[in-house]
């Protein structure tokens, strides 16, 4: 028969819609209702005994719907028949969520909450190339099946990765309410990622800048602009912008021209960061500002004043991470070794080489810096 509210084709004795769970109106016939689901069966075995069947519900196995039953085997008939009340009352089987359920309960979470609105643009974009699987119930979502909706849908790393990202969040909630005891995901296999290319600022940029700071341009003295002063300090500590939100003045030695600070990896976290001496009376200005860091500002105030100054220079349109990328360009030119550009910038890379010259006085260090 069809489904009175979903249309679907379902089982003649279904109570309930196993696709949207719609109650069925039942049929009365000459008075008298017919079977409906859990009413129970009891069959008499070769061997004499009785044994008693009642249909708790339906799932789907590969595509077909089948019947879920409970079942016992009794003596005799009329144990058998006290019996059907039993397992007609027996708790049911935990419902298992479908990633759309999730998907939903994924919108309600803090973390959720949290995303930037771009991340949470990639989670819509990720779920509508879910689709095929949208309706699928987390318990029959199989890594074969997961990787097969991502291969169908994209060939490219970055949806790729949203993909399997968005998926591994919502077996996260599944985990959480009981549903799921492991998290799949983490076999799910992705295109190979594309070779980021590196950009950087040209000496031309640079001196811009600098010239920015000081107030100076081509045809003589200028409006100085201290937020520029955050760049350059970007570019001659090779820092990220979450690194530069985190220093706090009491962790600057300006006297040993270095400060510490760092984040991300266990090897970017608290590290010695040299300060350059073309960038140390920048800092000494900022450090001077009764602040508690060494910044000044939000960091929504921060990348509103960075491309206002990118646009106003006519300097190409690169993010801030453009100058991490220069400062390790510009120490490599100048022929500073790779380990200790790593120990530098905070990087795991040349592990046993960073080791040994961590072990050297933050001096060599600064040495290094001052090449720029």
């Amino acid at each position: 028969m069809l489904c009175r509210k979903c249309k679907k084709e379902i089982p003649n004795d279904a109570v309930y819609c196993p696709y949207c769970r719609a109650k069925q109106v039942l049929k009365i016939t000459h008075g008298v209702k017919s079977r409906g689901n859990g009413t129970g069966t009891v069959y008499k075995l070769s061997n004499g005994k009785y044994k008693v069947e009642v249909v708790t519900g339906y799932y789907k196995d590969n595509g077909t719907l089948k019947k879920r039953r409970h079942t016992k085997v009794c003596e005799k008939k009329k144990d058998a028949l006290e019996v059907i009340q039993v397992l007609k009352h027996s708790k049911p089987e935990s419902k298992s969520p479908t990633l759309y359920e999730l998907y939903e309960a994924y919108q309600n979470t803090k973390k959720y909450d949290k995303l930037s609105n771009s991340q949470k643009d990639k989670m819509r974009f990720a779920w509508d190339k879910l689709k095929a699987i949208q309706l699928y119930k987390i318990s029959e979502t199989d890594i074969e099946t997961m990787q097969s909706a991502i291969n169908g849908a994209t060939d490219k790393y970055y949806p790729a990765r949203d993909m399997k990202v968005l998926l591994s969040h919502l077996y996260t909630v599944a985990i959480q309410h009981g549903n799921e005891t492991q998290n799949k995901t983490e076999y799910i296999e992705l295109p190979d990622a594309p070779t980021a290319k590196r950009q950087v600022f040209s000496i031309e940029e640079i001196a811009g800048l600098w010239d920015d700071y000081n107030g100076q341009c081509p045809t003589g003295p200028a409006e100085a602009h201290e937020f520029t002063g955050y760049i350059l300090i970007m570019i001659y500590t090779g820092i990220r912008t979450g690194e530069l939100f985190g220093i706090k003045k009491e962790n600057i030695f300006l006297d040993r021209h270095y400060m510490i600070g760092g984040e991300k990896t266990a090897a970017g976290r608290d590290r010695e960061i040299p300060i350059n001496d073309e960038i140390y009376d920048i800092i000494k200005y900022f450090y001077n500002i009764e602040e508690q860091k060494l910044i000044h500002m939000n960091l929504d105030n921060f990348y509103s004043e960075y491309w206002s100054t990118i646009a106003r220079l006519s300097i190409r349109h690169y993010p801030p991470l453009t100058c991490r990328h220069t400062f390790f360009t510009l120490l490599a030119k100048n022929k500073v070794h790779p380990a200790l550009i790593a120990a530098m910038g905070g990087h795991a890379q040349y592990q046993t080489a960073i080791d040994n010259y961590n072990r050297l006085p933050v001096s060599e260090k600064i040495a290094a810096a001052n090449k720029i």
